[in-house]
């Protein structure tokens, strides 16, 4: 696939288009111990996990923080993890670790199976012939995270305001994909899009040298449906609950747009106004640079507001607000506590 088109910014996508994740790791778990492993490593009860379901999850080390983000799917006998390279390598490594004592193969699926993003409007074209049960083969409306498994693949509409289907396919599958894309000259963009599909509706990743660095809840993944309290013991699970059940979070992460291109990276410093003053607010987790504006995601204050300037450290004459949060990021405490007795 050509990844000719360069996109000015996320309002100027077109109706039909596919983003290639090549900034993506796909990794597979295959045995008959991968669902007892993995119940005791990720966030999300993998025991309710079947193959029409998809979840966003956290791997988080011992101390409640995380390794990775992303999507996990079942594929066949195989469990999938959908995440970024960065964040993938740490969870991957990690996983072998400890998968060793389990009857369990795990590995980077990255070269059997590809990764793409495909706008819903695209889909009827491209995706019909290779999921025969999909809601765009009848025009229905998808509801989000819903998988759709073929011999070729699993695809699943996302839960993002521009509307798509993230889709892995094996290698043949997506040697076809490639040449429809071409043939029907449908726009294509390299990964950085959809990086700033997932920042904009406040989905975030983390990379660089904040893999490691902050608990799920101040990524906002209970936000996302990512952490189940109420399951068995996993890795940072005590962190993780503690957090949740005496209101420990302070923190929170928040989506920010400049109407230009700047070159920023995970781990650079944002700034907030007090007064005459600025003061150091968080640091960056995710960028994505397109033509004509940088989206970028940063952990803060819980308590910051959509009215509070922020300024970028290495950037001091660019100032922001931070974007809406499409869903709330409070935590209700006592209903937890009061199920779980």
């Amino acid at each position: 696939m050509s990844h000719s088109n360069t996109l000015l910014t996320l309002d100027s996508l077109p109706t039909d288009y596919t983003v290639e994740l090549n900034g993506s790791m796909i990794i597979s778990l295959e045995g008959e111990q991968a669902d007892s492993y993995l119940q005791g490593q990720l966030t999300v009860n993998i025991n309710t996990l079947d193959e029409k379901t998809v979840r966003h999850y956290a791997h988080c080390d011992n101390k409640g923080k995380t390794w990775s983000t992303g999507f996990i799917a079942r594929y066949g006998t195989k469990i999938l993890l959908l995440t970024n390279k960065d964040a993938g390598a740490r969870t991957l490594a990690e996983l072998n670790k400890y998968g060793v004592f389990s009857k369990v193969d795990i590995i980077d699926y990255s070269e059997e199976m590809h990764a793409y993003f495909v706008s819903r409007s695209a889909a009827k074209n491209l995706l019909s012939p290779l999921f025969s049960d999909s809601p765009f083969v009848n025009d229905e409306s998808p509801e989000p995270l819903i998988s759709h498994q073929a011999k070729e693949g699993v695809c699943f509409e996302t839960d993002t305001k521009q509307p798509g289907y993230v889709v892995i396919l094996n290698a043949s599958a997506s040697e076809k994909l490639r040449e429809n894309i071409a043939k029907l000259a449908m726009a294509s963009y390299s990964h950085t899009v959809y990086d700033a599909i997932k920042i904009s509706n406040a989905h975030a990743q983390i990379s660089g040298d904040t893999v490691g660095e902050y608990v799920p809840q101040m990524l906002n993944l209970h936000a996302l449906n990512a952490i189940d309290f109420d399951k068995g013991c996993y890795m940072g699970q005590e962190v993780v609950a503690r957090t949740r059940f005496l209101g420990k979070n302070k923190r929170a992460a928040y989506a920010f747009h400049v109407a230009k291109s700047v070159e920023l990276s995970a781990g650079d410093t944002v700034e907030k106004q007090l007064g005459d003053n600025w003061r150091r607010a968080g640091q960056i987790i995710s960028v994505a640079k397109l033509e004509g504006e940088t989206w970028f995601m940063a952990v803060l204050s819980n308590e910051t507001t959509e009215e509070d300037l922020h300024r970028l450290a290495d950037h001091s004459a660019i100032t922001c607000y931070p974007c809406p949060l499409p869903y709330s990021i409070e935590q209700q405490a006592s209903n937890i506590v009061k199920k779980r007795r």
